[in-house]
């Protein structure tokens, strides 16, 4: 499981209010004048060192010297954007993997600007920040989870060398990046530099000795089942990081704080059940100590076969003539005989054990004591079936809810995948037309120039094939991944329930043992369980017993699940 922050691709507006020369220096902490609005910008006061640990500008191959100077190089930049809804910058925010240096979070940022300034053939402004102290509510972080982030700030347009009328050329923001324009090429654009943001991230962590399980993928593709937190915002974090307290903030306490709150409270009913079952036993141990059964037992003949379920023969001196009995009834516990209310749920913390004895008459001679003593074994051996299937039933539905979860990501995997096919025969028939209509520019590139003289168009649609290929191979890949756990899980399943049989049968060996000493008591073995183990008790009652009075309820059906081999569907 891979839980930690994601790159995050943002575009910057005019209409929005943006200005792209005002986002840099923002983002490298200059003093800039926009030129366009006649605005100074001034972010001097985030110093670098501190707040801002690294400030560059990185240019491709063959840039003039002002595409590394912030102040011209944006100005030119929004000088070439002439609509007042115009896209004016791309803001590509990476986080930096918790336990990293200075330099070497400088050294992955920077590695990431290159990456993406080279791919886009553009200027990358790279602004490497040190997260607050404080989160979003206002409270002090631990030392170990402030960390780093990079804002990777580049134009919506290429820079390349543009040739005037007059025959002169001169480097300047030219063509837009229609790559990051269109939905699909976007998209797996993206995709790519996500991954390799993932790559270089497990690449630092192992070199420093941490665990590398960054994952560039979201945790909805990678069946993580948690629920997003709220989000608050720019304005509303500053005043919570100013003391005031905001209705976003309270709503985002309320998911971080209420959950666990609300955990506490059932952990703490389930350790409180724990104890009260460990010092019942621990009580009714000591007291077999002190007064251990009685030498005195029936024949062997009249002695029914219960030896795969009670266990060795517990003997011991004879009993005092006057023995107290070893299972006194509680002032507060209901009467030892009759049927429990319908209603009743577990606010008895006792075991099964100890509730069904208190309901059996105490003994009055000293084989019947014998007989107690047997029952008594019985009893926990059905407690022990019961408790076991109980436990089965939970793990039995939280894998069925597993693998319906598994298998919708799956689904959902399958349909992005039939139409990232689509998308690549789309494009590869963009390709096979263009070479159709241009076979003669074909074969002068290839006889001139070779394969690196390719027409621009036609090297243009093949590399929109070529990341349309590599999309649908990534999908291919989480397919089968799917696929794998949707094995795993259904092979637990059938593990699950074939344990689950084998407790069932225990169970009606332990019962049938019971009755066949005594029948009479059957309604109270059905009373003394919860409704969770009733419904396991009354079946196996009423296979040993079909009619018995008082009559016992009819037995609840569950669902029994069956483990069917999973089928893989090939992908061409």
């Amino acid at each position: 499981m891979s839980l930690h922050a994601r790159p995050h691709l943002e575009t910057h507006r005019r209409s929005s209010g943006h200005s792209a020369v005002a986002g840099v220096a923002y983002r490298l902490g200059l003093r800039l004048f926009d030129r366009r609005t006649g605005i100074w910008h001034d972010y001097r006061k985030r110093k670098i060192g501190e707040e801002i640990v690294r400030a560059l500008t990185v240019a491709p191959d063959g840039a003039p010297e002002w595409a590394t100077d912030p102040d011209e190089l944006w100005n030119r930049c929004e000088a070439a954007e002439r609509r007042k809804d115009s896209q004016v910058a791309r803001d590509y925010r990476i986080p930096i993997p918790f336990g990293l240096t200075d330099e070497m979070a400088g050294d992955m940022a920077e590695q990431m600007a290159r990456l993406i300034s080279r791919q886009l053939h553009t200027v990358v402004s790279l602004g490497l920040h040190r997260d607050s102290h404080i989160d979003a509510l206002g409270a002090e972080k631990p030392g170990e989870k402030i960390g780093f982030h990079a804002h990777l700030y580049f134009p919506t347009r290429r820079l390349e060398e543009i040739v005037g009328e007059d025959g002169t050329s001169e480097w300047g923001p030219g063509a837009k990046l229609v790559l990051l324009s269109n939905k699909n090429t976007a998209g797996a654009f993206v995709e790519q530099l996500n991954e390799r943001w993932a790559e270089l991230a497990n690449n630092y962590t192992t070199a420093v000795g941490l665990t590398a399980d960054y994952d560039h993928r979201s945790y909805v593709r990678q069946d993580i089942p948690i629920t997003p937190q709220t989000t608050l915002g720019a304005a509303v974090t500053a005043m919570e990081r100013r003391g005031f307290f905001t209705r976003r903030g309270d709503a985002l306490r309320g998911d971080i704080m209420v959950p666990s709150l609300v955990y506490e409270a059932a952990h703490a009913v389930d350790l409180a059940d724990q104890r009260a079952r460990a010092a019942d036993d621990a009580v009714r141990e000591a007291m077999a100590w002190v007064l251990p059964a009685p030498q005195v037992m029936p024949s062997a003949a009249d002695q029914p076969d219960v030896a795969t379920v009670t266990g060795a023969t517990v003997a011991g001196p004879a009993a005092p003539e006057h023995a107290p009995d070893p299972h006194p009834v509680p002032p507060e516990a209901p009467p030892p005989l009759g049927p429990r209310p319908a209603g009743w749920e577990r606010s008895d913390m006792r075991s099964f054990t100890s509730r069904l004895m208190q309901m059996v008459p105490p003994a009055a001679a000293v084989e019947e004591e014998a007989v107690r003593s047997r029952l008594e074994k019985l009893v926990r051996a059905v407690e022990r079936a019961l408790s076991g299937l109980v436990i089965l039933a939970r793990k039995l539905r939280g894998l069925v809810e597993d693998r319906e979860r598994r298998m919708s990501a799956k689904l959902d995997t399958d349909y992005q995948l039939d139409g990232a096919r689509q998308s690549r025969a789309a494009a590869e028939g963009r390709v096979r037309a263009w070479e159709a209509g241009h076979p003669w520019q074909m074969k002068a590139a290839r006889a001139m120039l070779g394969a690196d003289g390719r027409p621009k168009e036609w090297s243009q649609l093949h590399d929109q094939l070529g990341i349309a290929d590599g999309h649908v191979q990534r999908l291919k890949s989480a397919v089968r991944r799917h696929q794998s756990a949707l094995d795993d899980v259904s092979g637990e399943i059938a593990l699950t329930t074939a344990e689950q049989g084998r407790q069932i049968a225990a169970l009606g060996e332990a019962v049938g043992s019971f009755v066949a000493i005594r029948s009479d008591l059957a309604p109270q073995l059905v009373s003394a369980a919860y409704d969770d183990e009733r419904q396991w008790l009354e079946p196996a009652l009423n296979l040993v017993i079909p009619t018995v009075e008082p009559k016992l309820s009819a037995p609840v059906e569950f669902e029994r699940l069956e483990y069917k081999a999973p089928t893989r569907r090939l992908s061409p």
